[in-house]
């Protein structure tokens, strides 16, 4: 149950059983031009990752598995075997009528077990760069982070952390970054292409008094931030606020971990 049972590089599309994994299918589609983006942030297996419609830092760009699914085998509670987007190669549509792919993706086995996932492949960006700056404060990194989408800057990762959380990463990742509220940003594409993306951004990010770009350019760099990023989860995860509603403003999430002595110790 771990094999790719199917890869038409011309449809963009792979089929996958249960047992493999994120990086496995990365490592097998290598030398195709082509990849699978959706990043949770483990070594999560396929399949599972449409159990539970996983995300990951990337979303922004290439979406979340509800949007990278195209076709699932599952056996029903009775035994039967349904194809939620007809067999074969090419799939039904599902303009009219149920969509029950969609169905399934996020139905953690109620419905069914999947027992193989066709899943939508993007092509390999041909430059990557990653960039980490600091702001002065939450208001103006989230103001910062709004207008870039809003220009509609293609950017592949655009993740916030706050200060409690960036002590964390340096503290449990050997990372030196400035102890303040922070974006990590991602950007894919042609060197042109990325070249316009980092420009546009930058400009943005000094409109709302942020840093200068700290750059990881390299594979190993960038692979050791976003770690560092998935990495920190501890901390907002054992303080959570402990009221029925969750808090309406971004500054007390962060007061609420400095209370009770949260950061990184």
């Amino acid at each position: 149950m771990d094999r790719i049972t199917a890869l038409s590089t011309e449809d963009f599309s792979v089929a996958v059983e249960p047992g493999v994994t994120r990086k496995a299918l990365n490592n097998h589609l290598r030398d195709t031009g082509l990849w699978f983006p959706v990043d949770p942030g483990a070594d999560a297996s396929l399949c599972g990752m449409a159990a539970t419609s996983a995300s990951g830092t990337n979303a922004v760009r290439y979406g979340t598995m509800r949007h990278n699914v195209l076709n699932l085998q599952v056996v029903l509670a009775d035994g039967r075997v349904l194809h939620t987007a007809g067999r074969g190669r090419h799939f039904s549509k599902s303009a009219a009528g149920y969509n029950l792919t969609g169905l399934f993706v996020g139905s953690e086995g109620t419905l069914g077990l999947i027992t193989q996932a066709t899943l939508r492949l993007h092509g390999s960006p041909e430059a990557t760069v990653a960039a980490v700056c600091a702001f002065p404060s939450v208001q103006a990194a989230v103001g910062c982070t709004v207008q870039v989408l809003q220009a509609g800057i293609p950017v592949a990762r655009i993740e916030f952390l706050d200060d409690v959380m960036m002590a964390a990463c340096n503290r449990f990742s050997g990372l030196n970054y400035t102890v303040s509220p922070t974006l990590f940003l991602e950007f894919h594409g042609s060197p042109s292409s990325v070249e316009e993306q980092v420009r546009q951004t930058e400009e943005i990010v000094q409109l709302n008094g942020g840093s200068d770009f700290a750059w990881a350019r390299e594979p190993e760099t960038r692979n050791k931030l976003w770690a560092a990023r998935h990495n920190a989860w501890a901390t907002p995860r054992t303080y959570a606020s402990p009221s029925p509603g969750c808090p309406t403003s971004w500054e007390r999430p962060t007061e609420t971990c400095r209370s009770r002595g949260s950061q990184a110790r």
